[in-house]
């Protein structure tokens, strides 16, 4: 894919490219085969990487900190809520996938996917385009949070949340509308969306008002770890 900077860049399974890469070849050639449950499979297997890349990682670190802390107990909890979610109703939504309706899906998930440079060798990545001024405002609230200046991690999460606002149209809008789903499967997960978004921005929400200020640098240096603003060399 052509990449435009800034963007966010996320690592995803390294088997992942070739995969859907072959499913996005089969559909193209309008095989006549299903391909619902690959493509089901593939979908979550992405979805459930990113979250845990993100977020998971990040939310087991600060809980291992502080064992006792109820809000990192509960943002561990929301993690792992979240991908149950998406695991079910992906499962449940594969049933509506035919071979017609999923082409145009995988070809867009395909063209998110490509290879970045990490420690000299080529590993793979799920891209989403970000605003400049967006990418601009994260990148002086997470060097607000390094060099103390931040009072709290309240703006950084406002403008994170902001971020995953931006990223989910490429990886859950654009594939819904291409995916033309009846009215009823339109509406259920249009409502699981916006549960789960309540449920994590409540739950960020809480980790911004909390997170002790020990945490400030290595809450910033991993988020900052997924922010591109120029490309990788």
């Amino acid at each position: 894919m052509s990449i435009v900077a800034p963007f966010i860049a996320c690592r995803i399974s390294d088997s992942l490219p070739a995969e859907v890469a072959a499913l996005d070849v089969a559909l193209q050639q309008r095989t006549k085969a299903s391909q619902a449950a690959l493509a089901g499979r593939l979908i979550t297997e992405a979805s459930c990487d990113l979250i845990d890349v993100i977020f998971g990682q990040l939310m087991l670190a600060l809980q291992a900190e502080d064992p006792k802390s109820p809000v990192f107990r509960e943002a561990v909890a929301v993690v792992e809520d979240i991908k149950g979610k998406l695991r079910h109703y992906l499962g449940w939504v594969t049933g509506f996938f035919s071979n017609e309706r999923l082409a145009p899906v995988v070809s867009h998930y395909r063209s998110l996917i490509t290879m970045l440079p990490v420690d000299g060798e080529q590993k793979a990545h799920m891209v989403f385009s970000l605003s400049p001024a967006l990418a601009a405002e994260a990148k002086v609230s997470l060097n607000a949070l390094r060099d103390g200046s931040a009072p709290d991690a309240k703006a950084g999460i406002e403008v994170l949340i902001r971020v995953i606002d931006e990223a989910l149209e490429p990886l859950l809008y654009v594939p819904k509308q291409r995916m033309k789903f009846n009215f009823v499967v339109d509406k259920t997960l249009n409502g699981v969306i916006s549960v789960t978004l309540a449920l994590s921005n409540r739950s960020l929400r809480k980790l911004g008002e909390f997170l002790p200020r020990t945490m400030f640098i290595p809450v910033a240096n991993h988020l900052e770890s997924f922010l591109f603003q120029e490309m990788p060399r």
